[in-house]
């Protein structure tokens, strides 16, 4: 009976099973699907799964999938490279569409000469991709630096280009054109500056040597930064520096890809410096002419007119910067980009035009351009050919025409005669129409703006590049060997069209108007100038040897390249490295890398040329132990690391044989070398130029980086760290322990010693909810220097000494507040040959001799270490992407000593020049104890208060909202329909906001250089 029971309730129980998978095999349905990347063009082999489930398949060769799923389960797809994404299953078949992530995390990175695994790596290599650089409107890359990698300081020093338009040659009149040598090589950077821990980097584009930053962004896949020694040590004698390693985007099999970008942009300046209005410039003139002892130069009816502009010509309140600079200017960029190919072949062409108007304004009677402005051309393209199974070929082509323009006087010009020209100088115009000027001022600023002429440069560059690579496997597996080569041609030139205008002055009497007429008038010039020459050869041969052998990893690589430059008139420079490196690493837990490198270079002494230069690094991923493996599954890397180099800085500091002795000769006009005869009469001669160097070497560095690399979480969360300690030796400096007996100069000596340490942090992490997307990534910096000896002259005082402080530290007087009496005064220790006043910078007299001399000199910088830091967020969802950059300096110190701002009235042609709002806060006796500044003078004779010293130094503190995008994918659905792969509309914007310690000036770009620029930038994507 009971048996009979069980086997009931067994047979019910099969049916309920039974019934049960019948319903949920009901409930389950083949979804399938059709994936696309943002070309609209199918994605192979992508993983796609059902969120919960082990399930899981991948995409095929045209982008289908089939899945089992049911109606309420969730497919997550995802693919390197591109935004995870998670869709409900609705229906039976999807159509869906990636997008790129901002901050991807490929398995490999770029590193010198190759890719290395990013698990691998032991040395310090940070790396920024597309995304990350193409939201910067700007014209050169370097604009979208800042901020984003950790140990990159940058300093902006001017808000627009800044191009040579001077001959590279001397003119003498009797023997006529002659060259000049020891030219540098040329770098179309010429706004930003960069330092890598402390150094300026050598720039590598796509393995070449080369200082070009005008690469359009769209067409750069990732720009990396190696700062440790053992990443940059195959460069020898270049080695020191580091490494700003750039590499375009290259050509992939597959349809045609095209991508094409509109973007117009508008630029507005920065904290301009801010003129007094005529009526307080008079007032504040006679205060200081006063305080020099002197008549006031205006009386009380002349500051009345100034004020109520009752008499314009005579009596002119002219704001010179409303006059010559516009409020903003237009920028444009446009980019198309086609790459595709097929199994054998495959191509890439990018084509890019920038042109950039300056803030000059300008006369449309003109029939050309005064303004300044910047169009260039670029074209790069990359042909990579399988000629056979084991070789293949790649060619690239890099073009760039590029013409500028400013007017005719010259920008710098424009701009250092509008700082120093005061509101009440001259009338723009005259009642007649003719230029205001006086006898001292003989040129009219806005005459030099509009009506100068104008000055145009010209620049073309080619570097054709050529890879062969040949894989040699069939005579010994993971055996290979490379070639490279490249040949680039630069010219640069000039064409000064310039001319200048007369000015008048208007003599008003009761009788008569007349017009006093000053300066010259100059025809319009037409001067073709040879600016620069440049040719450039590299290559390279190399042999690979990269096999496995089961959890074993080895990597050998034997090189050996040349590279020559040839700049204008000069004698090739040859460098020359012979290089070997060896790398292993044991089941991707235990990593061992060395290397060697015999290193020349042609302009030292021969003997003298070579040198040998090595490095090492060791790496533990603990994360892969299996006591760590095993048990903390949220860790996905624990690697220490360390390297350790010794490096070399030869090439671009070590002049041009100066181990030769040279001459020039003094022709004996305006009085020769030698004196002849009972008259004395001049005549020719010939003089040495300097002492010879014939002991002249390479800098020599010690580096040691230790790091630690994090990722926790599926590597969502990733943590980068590094200490880093680097000892510069063998520094070119000219002695300080001299004597003049000789007549010649020293030349520099290998006798400095500094030393940079520091740290690094990079946090980043990556996360999404369902598919909204967001990200962080912040890094911060600090730096210290030391000089640890330079051959300084004997310092009584400890506070003279420059050894023992930091690199760069500026030396100047104690300021101590003001002087505040005339007995303060008198009693005070002052420098020699002035009499100061009340009102006057007090100095301290640091060893108390009564006087203030070189003696009393201390450092006035900071010894704090420099801090910079950034902060990278943003997010992504349903087609809308925000993303943010903040960027920020500290423990800097800023010397604002530009006395036309600072001070006033600063001699200019023996008047006086403007004055600005600073100097408002200038001592008086009714203000003794809350002036900010001191007294007022208008005495070009008079620079006591001029004295290099603390009271001039700022804080330097800043925090930018460096960069704001906001862009907007249009939905396939949408864009399918016109036949397109993706429309992309955004905004974004560069300097959108600062806030400065000292705001009077830019805590970057000062006062007298071109502006620096907030751009609001729009624009359009458009892929298929």
């Amino acid at each position: 009976m009971v048996h009979s029971n069980i086997k009931r309730y067994i047979s019910l129980l099969t049916c309920l099973v039974i019934l049960a998978c019948m319903k949920v095999q009901a409930q389950q349905q083949v979804v399938s699907g059709r994936l696309l990347d943002p070309y609209g063009q199918p994605l192979a082999k992508a993983t796609v799964f059902i969120k919960g489930r082990g399930d899981s398949t991948t995409t095929d060769a045209t982008g289908n999938f089939s899945i089992q799923a049911g109606a309420n389960n969730t497919l997550v797809i995802k693919y390197p490279g591109y935004h995870t994404i998670e869709q409900k299953v609705q229906g039976t078949t999807m159509l869906l569409r990636m997008e790129d992530s901002f901050i991807p995390s490929p398995k490999s990175v770029p590193v010198l000469y190759g890719d290395a695994s990013r698990n691998s790596i032991v040395g310090s290599v940070a790396t920024v991709y597309t995304n990350q650089l193409s939201t910067t409107p700007a014209t050169l890359y370097a604009y979208a630096l800042p901020g984003r990698i950790a140990g990159l300081y940058s300093q902006q020093n001017s808000g627009f280009r800044s191009p040579g338009t001077g001959n590279n040659f001397d003119v003498d009149i009797f023997v006529g054109n002659i060259p000049r040598p020891g030219a540098l090589e040329p770098n179309d950077n010429t706004e930003i500056g960069l330092w890598l821990r402390g150094q300026v980097p050598v720039t590598i584009v796509d393995g070449i040597q080369r200082d070009v930053f005008s690469i359009d962004p769209e067409n750069i896949e990732s720009i990396s930064v190696l700062k440790d020694g053992l990443s940059t040590i195959l460069l020898g004698q270049r080695s020191s520096r580091g490494v700003l390693l750039v590499t375009t985007k290259r050509a992939r099999a597959g349809k045609p890809r095209v991508s094409f970008t509109a973007q117009t942009a508008i630029q507005q300046s920065l904290r301009m410096p801010k003129p007094l209005p005529a009526w307080q410039y008079a007032y504040l003139l006679n205060e200081a002419l006063q305080n020099d002892g002197k008549q006031p130069l205006y009386k009380e009816s002349d500051i009345v007119a100034f004020r109520d502009h009752t008499s314009p010509y005579t009596h002119p309140d002219v704001n010179w910067y409303d006059e010559i600079l516009r409020s903003n200017a237009p920028m444009s960029r446009y980019n198309l980009n086609v790459n595709g190919g097929g199994d054998v072949a495959r191509y890439s062409v990018s084509l890019n035009y920038t042109g950039q108007q300056g803030l000059f304004r300008t006369n449309s009677d003109n029939s050309y351009n005064t303004n300044a402005g910047l169009k260039r051309y670029l074209i790069n393209t990359d042909v990579n050919i399988d000629v056979t199974h084991n070789l293949n070929v790649g060619m690239q082509l890099f073009g760039r025409l590029q013409e500028g323009n400013q007017p005719g006087a010259g920008a710098g010009k424009v701009l250092s005669d509008l700082l120093g020209t005061s509101n009440v100088a001259y009338p723009v115009h005259n009642l007649n129409g003719s230029w205001g000027g006086t006898g001292n001022l003989t040129t009219n600023l806005l005459s030099s703006t509009l009506n100068s002429g104008y000055i145009q440069d010209n620049s073309k560059d080619v570097m054709a590049n050529v890879d062969l690579r040949y894989d040699l496997g069939s005579l010994l597996p993971g055996l290979s060997i490379k070639g490279k080569g490249n040949l680039s041609i630069q010219s640069a030139n000039a064409i000064n069209r310039s001319k200048q205008d007369l000015v008048y002055r208007m003599n008003v009497t009761q009788d008569d108007t007349t017009y006093a007429r000053y300066g010259s008038a100059v025809t319009q010039r037409n001067d073709f100038i040879s600016v620069f020459n440049a040719q450039y050869f590299f290559g390279q041969l190399a042999l690979n040897y990269d096999r496995q052998f089961g959890a074993h990893g080895l990597s050998v690589i034997a090189l050996a390249d040349r590279r020559q430059t040839i700049f204008n008139y000069d004698l090739p420079g040859k460098a020359t490295n012979i290089s070997g490196k060896v790398t292993y690493n044991y089941a991707n837990r235990y990593f061992l890398e060395g290397a060697i490198n015999r290193s020349g270079y042609n302009r030292y002494m021969p003997g003298k040329q070579y040198g040998t230069f090595y490095a090492g690094g060791i790496g533990w991923d603990i994360a892969q132990e299996s006591f760590i493996r095993n048990n903390v599954t949220w860790l996905n890397q624990l690697k220490l690391r360390g390297a350790y180099a010794h490096t070399g800085n030869g090439i671009d500091n070590s002049g041009y044989y100066i181990w030769r002795q040279d001459f020039s000769e003094n022709n004996g006009i305006g009085g020769g070398i030698y004196e002849q005869g009972t008259a004395r009469s001049p005549a020719s001669g010939f003089q040495e130029n300097g002492l010879a160097n014939v002991n002249i070497s390479w800098e020599s560095a010690r580096k040691i980086d230790i790091g630690i690399d994090i990722s926790m979480f599926n590597n969502q969360l990733q943590l980068t760290g590094d200490y880093y300690n680097d000892r510069y030796s063998d520094l070119l400096q000219i002695r300080g322990k001299s004597i003049q007996l000789s007549g010649s100069a020293y030349p520099p000596e290998n006798i400095g010693v500094n030393r940079y340490t520091g740290g690094e942090l990079t946090l980043t992490y990556q996360h999404q909810v369902n598919n909204f997307h967001y990200f962080i990534s912040a890094n911060g910096s600090i730096e210290q220097s030391k000089v640890l000896y330079m051959d300084e002259q004997r310092r009584e005082y400890d506070w003279n000494k420059r050894t023992g402080r930091p690199v760069g530290m500026p030396f100047g007087y104690i300021a101590d507040g003001f002087l505040q009496s005339a007995e303060e005064a008198a009693g005070n220790a002052t420098i020699a040959g002035y009499k100061p006043l009340p009102g006057d910078i007090k100095y301290k007299d640091l060893n108390n001799d009564g006087v203030i001399n070189q003696f009393d000199e201390s450092p006035i910088g900071t010894f704090k270490p420099r801090i910079y830091y950034g902060a990278n967020m943003g997010i992504s969802w349903k087609g809308i992407e925000i993303s943010a950059l903040l960027q920020g300096v500290t423990n800097r110190k800023n010397y604002v000593a530009n006395f036309a701002t600072e001070m006033g009235f600063q001699f200019q042609n023996f008047t006086y020049g403007q004055a600005y709002e600073q100097i408002t806060g200038r001592w008086t006796p009714e203000t003794a104890t809350t002036a900010t500044y001191p007294r007022l003078t208008a005495d070009a004779n008079y620079n006591y208060n001029k004295a290099s010293s603390t009271f001039w130094m700022r804080n330097g503190n800043y925090f930018r909202l460096k960069n704001v995008n906001i862009a907007y994918n249009l939905p396939y659905e949408w864009v399918r329909r016109a036949k397109l792969g993706g429309v992309k509309v955004f905004a974004n914007g560069l300097n959108l906001f600062t806030h400065a310690a000292y705001d009077f000036v830019d805590p970057e770009v000062g006062v007298g250089a071109y502006p620096i620029q907030r751009v609001l930038n729009t624009g359009v994507n458009i892929k298929f």
